[in-house]
């Protein structure tokens, strides 16, 4: 008989090229005494060695030579003393060695090493301890020998972490123990109890470690296909205490770019590609987080985002929505990524049965033009969380603008302008025109002297028009403060950035409107301050007429510059300012001796006066003059020197540099930016429309992609001259739609060229309906 009869074909096939004869035999007895069937062969290179976060290589010092130092010990009394009580009161098989070495960590040192020799002499040594005991007894000591009892750590998981050569037979012994003795469902799907690593089971560590033929074996095994890893490592709150792949094995298949594993998944039919994680995310929305700006990383992950959903049988995976009430597609545009959203929202598939998944449709093509239709759903406003809503509002990511440069976000911004929202813009123009001049009027023809003592008396001149005026404006300030307020507080509750990115207009509409209430009940209860109050509210009202620069694009560009130099680089110059300007005027104050009486006293005599010849001095019109009335004429001259070097030599022209390289760097930004508060202004004169109005400026034309699914979609014509010849495509062989129908048919068959097949479609031509016989094919 050969040398390595009675040893299965597979069997002869795991054991690795190069392996010493003693151990080959060793390995060939261990693998004749158990089902080898289910293991495929190791492949021709030697396993790679990968990062290890549950294993680490970094370990600390420790005088224990030769064991496994990275799993938890067991002491060794606790190891005697329940080796005793499996075998009756008995002698621990070798007392010597099990004090010297736990047999515990032994079995993990040698699977960790893929010593073959070792780890059959130790499990056939647990066997023989529990020979004594009950099948159950038996099955709960081999698990306890198996597993670490302060992580769960099973020997199976530490092989699959230290991946070498071995790995294959090792990973063929300790199953067929497990089998053989009864406990292979408990074994194979155990899990991590630590903390970190809670739920994480043998099959997600072999992805992880990108083992695809012992991730076959796992599952045919009967692994868990739907665990779920739930350790913090896998769902860090903080960046760099771990990364998130999703927390079954099918995200982390697809996450990591492992077609063949995810194919596996997919066909088995205990996977439930449903299954939502710890934060309520399924595996597409496990792949829209961990896409990056990199093109070929988002390849992969549309691939297999696109896999995964053809093949689920669930048409309704991509609506599934997660805690935070976000579909995968609302995620993708929440975080920004713009490759991921351009792919859902013009994914266009022709299998029929597939064909629902599609959110574009292509209607007709003539040459380089093709007329497509736009699913609607979940993008328009009208539903809940629409992506319009997230993209405009989300101040968080920094390419909002190429979001909404996507179709069919940027037609549909656009025929909403044309259709409502730039007719509102000018009605809300007009208001505010008139209302800061009646403000203004107010302002300059108020009740002056005595007559100014009694508000209401209309006998003094104009004393009717000051009335009307004052009612006037305190009408208006309301409803603008009531207004502005809820744009900045219910509509959209934001943070700092994004108000001074955003809505920083609103606020100082709701500040102009706040002081204009104060004067008008200053003045009617006869209170002379007022006036100050009033001035301040007309002057800030006309400053705030510039929102209005954003109806047109040349304006709208130049507002954006005046914005963003004066939020970036004139409160700069100004806090810097203001700290030289109150140091100096303090101590040239100081050095001012007082005044005998009748003498002319110095313009530094006080505070005050101090802090506005400095400011003259910044501006180019104070004189640098020995001060006399100072105690020290000639520190006082030092310090103004010192002054107008740091103020009007360094810091006014460090600012006229930086706004110069401000207005440089915006410039190329500023019509994105501009395109963004156009998109915020239209979305807030659409949500101030009555009900009945907003159903009426709705865009979009109803469509059937199949029975019963009729979707709301918007027609959008593209011409692609790099394109059009290679991918000529149509749904209808006449573009019969094309013009003024709000019903499509979609769902048509390929039909012989007859005129008994044609059948009938519905047209609405502007509310006339008529019946056509259309010829219609795929």
């Amino acid at each position: 008989m050969s040398k390595n009869e009675g040893v299965p074909l597979l069997a002869k096939n795991l054991i690795p090229p190069g392996t010493p004869p003693r151990t080959q035999k060793l390995l060939d007895n261990g693998l004749k005494k158990s089902d080898t069937t289910d293991f495929p062969p190791p492949t021709k290179t030697s396993f790679p060695v990968f990062s290890k976060p549950m294993d680490s290589n970094i370990k600390n010092s420790d005088s224990r030579k030769g064991e496994d130092i990275d799993s938890p010990q067991t002491p060794p009394d606790v190891t005697e003393h329940l080796l005793k009580k499996y075998n009756n009161g008995h002698e621990a098989v070798s007392p010597k060695k099990s004090t010297k070495r736990p047999p515990k960590s032994l079995l993990f040192k040698a699977v960790s090493e893929g010593d073959i020799e070792s780890l059959n002499r130790l499990l056939q040594e647990a066997k023989e301890s529990a020979a004594a005991l009950t099948d159950q007894e038996a099955q709960d000591f081999y698990m306890y020998k198996l597993t670490s009892k302060d992580t769960g750590k099973t020997c199976l998981m530490k092989a699959l972490l230290n991946i070498n050569d071995n790995t294959p037979g090792i990973v063929c012994i300790l199953l067929s123990f497990a089998t053989e003795n009864g406990f292979l469902d408990r074994f194979i799907n155990a899990e991590y109890t630590e903390e970190n690593y809670k739920g994480q089971t043998a099959l997600n560590i072999a992805i992880e470690r990108r083992q695809g033929d012992l991730v076959k074996c796992l599952i045919r095994k009967g692994a868990n296909i739907n665990v779920r890893a739930k350790g913090r490592f896998f769902n860090p709150k903080n960046k760099h205490e771990g990364f998130y792949f999703g927390e079954t094995p099918l995200a982390l298949a697809a996450c990591t770019n492992q077609p063949d594993v995810v194919q596996l998944l997919m066909e088995n039919s205990h996977t439930d590609v449903t299954i939502q994680d710890s934060v309520g995310n399924t595996v597409l929305h496990a792949l829209v987080t961990v896409a990056e700006n990199s093109e070929a990383q988002n390849n992969f992950i549309i691939r297999m985002y696109d896999t995964i959903l053809r093949t689920c049988k669930n048409k309704s995976l991509e609506s599934i929505e997660n805690r935070e009430g976000l579909t995968p597609m609302q995620l993708a545009a929440k975080t920004g990524k713009t490759e991921i959203l351009h792919y859902i929202l013009s994914r266009e598939i022709k299998e029929k049965e597939n064909r629902v998944l599609s959110r574009k449709f292509t209607d007709w093509a003539y040459g380089p033009v093709s007329s497509s239709l736009y699913d609607l759903n979940d993008v328009d406003t009208t539903s809940r969380n629409s992506l319009l809503d997230i993209v405009v509002y989300n101040t968080n990511i920094d390419n909002r603008h190429e979001l909404l440069a996507l179709e069919p976000l940027h037609t549909l911004l656009q025929l909403k302008w044309k259709k409502f929202a730039r007719y509102m813009f000018l009605i809300s123009f007009l208001l505010s025109f008139t209302y800061n001049i009646v403000l203004t009027l107010v302002s300059y023809y108020r009740p002056r002297g005595e007559q100014s003592l009694y508000p209401l008396s209309l006998q003094y001149d104009r004393g009717w028009l000051q009335l009307i005026g004052q009612m006037f404006i305190i009408v208006s300030a309301t409803y603008l403060m009531i207004k502005e307020g809820v744009v900045i507080f219910l509509v959209k509750p934001s943070d700092l950035r994004s108000v001074l990115s955003d809505a920083w207009f609103h606020v100082l509409f709701l500040i102009q409107a706040i002081l204009v209430i104060l004067s008008v009940f200053c003045y009617l209860f006869g209170v002379k301050e007022y006036l100050a109050f009033l001035v301040l509210a007309m002057a800030l009202g006309w400053a705030n007429m510039l929102y209005y620069t954003r109806g047109f694009q040349s304006l709208g560009i130049y507002s954006v510059m005046i914005q963003k130099v004066i939020m970036n680089d004139v409160l700069k110059f100004l806090f810097v300012y203001i700290l030289f300007l109150f140091g100096f005027g303090v101590a040239l104050a100081s050095l001012i001796e007082n005044c005998p009486d009748g003498d002319e006293c110095s313009a530094y005599k006080s505070f005050s006066t101090a802090i506005v010849e400095l400011f003259k001095l910044t501006i180019g019109l104070g004189d640098l003059e020995i001060q006399h009335d100072s105690k020290y004429p000639v520190l006082f001259l030092l310090l103004l020197i010192s002054y107008v070097i740091l103020t009007f030599v360094l810091l006014l022209n460090m600012l006229i540099a930086l706004m110069g390289e401000t207005v440089e760097r915006i410039s190329k930004e500023s019509e994105n930016i501009w395109r963004l508060q156009r998109a915020r202004t239209i979305l807030e004169f659409e949500r101030s429309l009555p009900i009945w109005l907003k159903a009426k400026f709705q865009l979009g034309e109803s469509c059937t992609v199949s029975k019963n699914d009729n979707r709301t979609c918007l027609r959008i014509n593209e011409v692609k001259w790099t394109e059009w010849h290679n991918h000529v495509t149509c749904i209808n062989e006449e573009p019969c739609f094309a013009i003024g129908s709000s019903y499509t048919n979609l769902n048509a068959e390929d039909e012989p060229d007859t005129y008994e097949n044609d059948h009938p479609v519905t047209i609405n031509f502007n509310d006339v309906v008529e019946t056509t016989y259309v010829e219609t094919t795929v």
